[in-house]
């Protein structure tokens, strides 16, 4: 199932992002990848989706609003 995620997403969420960070040769820090996350979700300036499985994050989409000036 896809949706958009939930604050009590977090933890599972983070790990996921802590994994994606490695994945690109970052350090691991999944407590900043929760700050992160947090932050993101509470000040609503990206949205969110999670893949679920059986309860179980398995994947995530973040994105980031463009805004145009318009002439």
């Amino acid at each position: 199932m896809i949706r958009k995620v939930i604050l009590q997403d977090l933890h599972q969420l983070a790990e996921l992002f802590d994994q994606y960070r490695i994945f690109y040769h970052k350090d691991s820090d999944v407590p900043a990848a929760e700050k992160f996350l947090k932050e993101r979700i509470e000040k609503q300036d990206s949205e969110i989706f999670v893949a679920e499985n059986d309860g179980k994050l398995i994947g995530f989409v973040q994105l980031y609003p463009i805004f145009l000036q318009q002439e």
